[in-house]
């Protein structure tokens, strides 16, 4: 979990662009999450969630707790962007939504057992997902601050 931390100071000092962390997440929030979705979420992730409560670069935030409020009703909110998509874009209940831009781009992590964790991208036009992008939510986050870090 040490490179999580890590690429997160990362992206902090050395971000192309403006950084916006959604706070600090509790484990109570963090399970009231996992409650709603009907699935536990990865260790990985949930210690993510702990540090920074999910954002990242502004306008290419990945979806997470917002202020310590996981029911928090607006987009970047994992649970709402996860339910937005559900009923607008028939995403399957296994799927939870990480990264969501503009109505055209979501990324998801599988919480089926097969697959368990791994990051996949959904197709909002077919409703079906494509492929897979990472074994990892760790490998996910590893590349997103590659791209965006000089």
């Amino acid at each position: 979990m040490e490179k999580i931390n890590e690429l997160i100071r990362d992206l902090d000092k050395n971000a192309d662009d403006e950084v916006f962390w959604l706070g600090q997440a509790s484990d109570e929030q963090i399970h009231l999450l996992e409650s709603e979705l009907g699935s536990l979420l990865p260790d990985s992730l949930k210690y993510f969630f702990r540090l920074v409560g999910g954002g990242g670069v502004i306008e290419e935030e990945i979806s997470g707790i917002i202020s310590d409020d996981a029911s928090e009703e607006c987009h970047g909110g994992m649970l709402f962007d996860t339910l937005y998509c559900r009923k607008e874009f028939g995403l399957p209940d296994y799927l939870a939504v990480i990264y969501f831009k503009e109505d055209e781009v979501c990324w998801c992590v599988n919480l089926l057992p097969d697959g368990y964790g791994e990051i996949v991208s959904y197709n909002l036009f077919k409703e079906e997902v494509d492929k897979t992008l990472y074994d990892s939510f760790e490998l996910f986050f590893e590349e997103y601050v590659e791209l965006r870090t000089e």
